[in-house]
């Protein structure tokens, strides 16, 4: 399955998750900045969005944002990028220009290649023309002068393959253990496949050379060939795909212009969040920022969780709260446990958002799943909370129920919330009619933070084909008066294509509702 296959599964049914906690007072770790007073009573206000621009233009995707806006008006953004491969990986050919070559029965395909550090396996990508009773037999010898010499000796590693999946990366490693860390010294060396089944196969690059210094040649029954085989040399790490990652960037003018973009949070190779990390949520007090994300363990996508880490800065490192304290173990806050006969079909527990109010943590996220005994598909936004005193706090958290039902919306995405200081009231945006030309951004007001009433719409200048939308607050999750505030969005123009899409970000002005 592709790449955008698997995030269209993890979205196409998913709505908005926030993570909210807001109050008016600032971090009482940095001073007080002066602002405009609040007025002493409540003021209605209504969000209108200014005509904006485009901060990412392709091509792939930056969605799900998070905005912090600091005391001194520069902006931090975190959002949802894709992936990569655990480790650091070489990957021989030059191009992505490439044919697939049958091996069958009788051919022998090798490659030569150097790697210049201690690897912990190679990885070849193999075509089975849509068959699932295909193999061969790989084997990796140490390069001795030449090819005769080479295969004419003992092989380091062998491992046959039968009954692969059609393009299937296939790994093979030191010995039978298959640990990443029990590495092949870095020198000179060959594999070859060899013993094949008629549609077996694989990739062959059609362009000359190879990256970095690998200095590597491919052959054919023997001869050198034009063109490379894909082959991936991988150390430091498992080498699987995982989908997604968060990224950082900072703005000191308003978001016109922004630094390069940094990693931020990456997912644990090998852990329960190996999969991806993604829908960030960010708030700061106590020193610390925390971000939620999502995650899961099912391969497609589906039955996702939450997570919570920490860090001192706003790119990291991060400690990812393992259970009962924070470490490098992540497990989840949110634990979703899928109804009985809907297992791996719906999205789950995710896209959360964070706001602090009063020393309670307010935690936002989307729960999307059947209802029990039921055909019947919940969309929803709950809400969980704890004490901002409490270093521990995701270990703590107390389930106040459903925030907002959207289950009566057509095509609703995740849900983003913040307080706003001058009304006194606690509100939450989402898309709906998402990925759409008439795609709009919904608003729901709460008194308490727990129970919310849908209202309009976000109104003035908004994209078509909205993906994701957040909007930015103060490090608490909190909508100061008189500062300025932005709302970003994942866009796209018809015909769509899932997951390529621009990135918006706008001046949003929240005034009095009765202008």
């Amino acid at each position: 399955m592709s790449v955008l296959k698997k995030i269209f599964n993890r979205f196409a049914l998913a709505g908005i998750v926030l993570i909210g906690f807001a109050s008016c007072s600032k971090d009482n770790t940095k001073p007080e900045k002066p602002v405009v007073p609040e007025p002493e009573v409540p003021v209605p206000v209504k969000p209108i969005a200014r005509e904006g621009w485009d901060i990412y233009t392709g091509p792939n995707y930056r969605y799900g944002p998070s905005i912090i806006i600091n005391d001194d008006n520069s902006i931090d953004i975190w959002l949802a990028t894709p992936g990569d491969y655990y480790g650091t990986n070489v990957i021989v050919p030059v191009s992505n220009a490439q044919t697939a070559l049958q091996l069958g029965t009788t051919g022998v395909f090798a490659q030569k290649f150097t790697s210049e550090k201690d690897f912990g396996f190679i990885s070849l990508q193999c075509p089975s023309w849509n068959s699932a009773a295909e193999g061969f037999t790989l084997k990796i010898y140490k390069w001795v002068n030449d090819y005769e010499t080479t295969i004419s000796g003992a092989a380091v590693s062998s491992k046959t393959f039968v009954n692969y999946a059609d393009n299937s990366w296939l790994s093979i490693y030191k010995s039978d253990k298959e640990d990443y860390t029990e590495t092949f010294p870095a020198g000179t060396y060959l594999w070859v496949m060899s013993g094949g089944t008629e549609k077996s196969g694989i990739w062959k690059c059609t362009d000359n050379g190879s990256t970095g210094s690998t200095g590597a040649v491919s052959y054919v029954d023997g001869k050198p060939v034009d063109g490379q085989f894909r082959c991936r040399i991988t150390s430091n790490g498992s080498g699987d795909y995982f989908w997604d990652k968060v990224t950082w960037r900072h703005s000191v003018d308003g978001g016109k212009t922004w630094t390069d973009e940094v990693d931020a949070l990456l997912p644990s190779d090998g852990k329960r969040d190996a999969f991806s990390v993604c829908d960030p949520g960010v708030a700061k007090w106590g020193g610390w920022y925390y971000m939620a994300y999502t995650s899961t363990e099912e391969p497609n996508g589906f039955d996702n969780d939450l997570y919570i880490a920490r860090s001192k800065t706003p790119s990291g490192p991060w400690e990812k709260w393992s259970g009962n304290s924070w470490g490098q173990d992540p497990q989840p806050v949110i634990d979703y446990e899928p109804v009985a006969g809907h297992e791996g079909v719906v999205f789950g527990a995710g896209e959360p958002c964070i706001v602090v109010k009063d020393d309670v943590v307010y935690l936002y996220y989307s729960y999307n799943d059947y209802l029990v005994n039921s055909n019947t598909y919940g969309t929803t936004t709950r809400v969980s909370v704890a004490s901002a005193k409490d270093e521990n706090w995701p270990g703590h958290l107390e389930y106040k129920g459903v925030a907002l039902e959207k289950s009566d919306i057509y095509a609703p995405d995740h849900t983003d919330v913040k307080y706003i200081c001058r009304s006194q009231k606690f509100v939450a945006i989402h898309a709906e009619r998402r990925n759409t030309d008439s795609s709009r951004i919904r608003v729901w007001e709460s008194n308490d933070g727990i129970h919310f009433t849908k209202g309009g719409l976000v109104e003035g200048e908004l994209r078509r084909g909205i993906i994701n939308a957040g909007m930015s607050g103060d490090a608490l999750g909190q909508v100061r008066y008189g500062v300025q505030q932005f709302l970003c969005y994942a866009h796209s123009d018809a015909p769509r294509e899932w997951g390529r899409w621009y990135t918006w970000f706008q001046p949003l002005d929240w005034i009095d509702a009765e202008k």
